[in-house]
């Protein structure tokens, strides 16, 4: 179940024993971090060619993320589960293959595993509000990110520490993971 998480954090990058997939961010002017969804006001804009650096720094002994500079990219768009869908990869190294998510209603993001829906983005923002996500769940934190405005940190409610940080009109800025034992990685948006 750990990789369900790590596959959704990784989907967004984080996690622990579960499958991980991806999670991304765009510069909506395509500096920096990528390119791709010019001019969007979502928390986590989604669109057919978008592309983000991130780089990877080690936790403690690091883990299933090595440190280093990767790119994270939307290859495709299919419809999966019933539903239209992207292909994204993971700025993850030890994560291979494409992951699927979807734009839900206003800021909403979905992320399929195992032949269901799970919503990774809730588009309730409101500090404290929690969702489930597969075996684990989230809660929204409000914060602060240097260059960006109206960031909010999906807090995982789990023993060990992880969330994943999204900025309006962004995406994903930051994944972090750090399990019982110290060790995790931390990426950021270039």
């Amino acid at each position: 179940m750990k990789r369900v998480v790590l596959f959704a954090l990784l989907a967004a990058c984080g996690g622990s024993s579960s499958p991980a997939g991806p999670d991304g961010a765009v510069t909506p002017d395509g500096a920096g971090s990528g390119s791709g969804t010019h001019g969007s006001d979502k928390l986590y804009p989604l669109s057919l060619g978008a592309h983000w650096t991130f780089t990877v720094t080690a936790v403690g002994a690091g883990a299933v993320c090595s440190p280093g500079t990767y790119m994270q990219s939307i290859v495709s768009a299919n419809a999966v589960g019933g539903r239209a869908a992207f292909q994204m990869t993971s700025f993850c190294s030890g994560i291979t293959g494409t992951y699927d998510y979807t734009a839900g209603s206003g800021d909403e993001v979905d992320f399929y595993y195992n032949g269901g829906w799970a919503t990774l983005v809730d588009g309730n923002l409101t500090e404290g509000h929690d969702w489930p996500y597969f075996n684990t769940s989230y809660h929204w934190q409000r914060t602060t990110v240097t260059g960006h405005s109206d960031c909010w940190k999906a807090v995982q409610d789990v023993s060990y520490t992880a969330y994943l940080t999204y900025c309006r009109g962004v995406g994903l800025v930051e994944s972090y993971s750090m399990d019982l034992a110290g060790n995790g990685w931390d990426a950021k948006l270039d």
